[in-house]
C-alpha cells in the first residue's frame, strides 16, 4: 500500500515537472495488481457494470492506451464496432484494431474521443463523463478523452506520464 500511496503522489504532479525518471522507475518496481488498482480505482469493476457496453468499451480502449497495451486496444476496438452506425467512428474503431503501433492507435483514439465527445454533448451517453485535456499529445498539438471519473490517466502519454492533462469540462448525464 505504502508503494501505492507513494505512486499516487508522484502521478499527479504537473505534466512540466521533471519527475519522468522517478515515475518510471516507480512504475516498474509495481505489481501488476497495484497498477490496475491505481490506473482504474477501487470500484472501476462496478463503475463499468453501470456503464452502457459502448461506454464500457470506450474505456476499455482507453485503459488499454494508459497501459501502453496495444493488443488489449485493438480487441476492445473490435468489440466496440459491432456498436457503432457512425462511419467516422467505425473508421476510427478500425483504425485502432487494425494497428499494432501505439503512435497510430492513439491518433484514431483523437478521433473516437472527439465522436464520443459528440454523443456526451448531446445526450447519447447517459453516464457523467469528464472531458481531458492534454496539452504534450500528439507531439505537442494536444488532445481529448473522455473518462468516468475526475483523476486523469492519460491515454496519450500512457506510462510515461500517465498523469498529465486536466479536466476540461464536466459531461452531466442528461445534458
Amino acid at each position: 500500500m505504502m508503494i501505492v500511496a507513494i505512486a499516487l503522489s508522484v502521478l499527479t504532479t504537473a505534466c512540466g515537472s521533471n519527475n519522468g525518471e522517478n515515475q518510471k522507475g516507480m512504475m516498474e518496481n509495481m505489481s501488476e495488481e497495484d497498477m490496475g488498482d491505481m490506473m482504474e480505482g477501487d470500484n472501476a469493476e462496478n463503475m463499468q457494470s453501470d456503464m452502457s457496453p459502448m461506454t464500457a468499451s470506450y474505456m476499455d480502449i482507453t485503459n488499454a492506451l494508459v497501459s501502453d497495451n496495444p493488443e488489449k486496444a485493438g480487441m476492445a476496438s473490435s468489440e466496440m464496432m459491432d456498436m457503432v452506425e457512425m462511419e467516422d467512428m467505425k473508421n476510427a474503431l478500425k483504425a485502432i484494431s487494425g494497428s499494432n503501433d501505439l503512435k497510430k492507435q492513439r491518433m484514431a483514439f483523437s478521433e473516437l474521443s472527439k465522436q464520443m465527445y459528440n454523443m456526451a454533448q448531446s445526450g447519447d451517453i447517459s453516464e457523467t463523463m469528464y472531458w481531458n485535456h492534454c496539452p504534450m499529445a500528439m507531439n505537442g498539438d494536444g488532445a481529448n478523452w473522455l473518462s468516468m471519473n475526475e483523476k486523469i490517466s492519460n491515454p496519450y502519454m500512457g506510462q510515461k506520464m500517465p498523469g498529465c492533462g486536466s479536466v476540461q469540462e464536466t459531461l452531466n448525464s442528461g445534458n
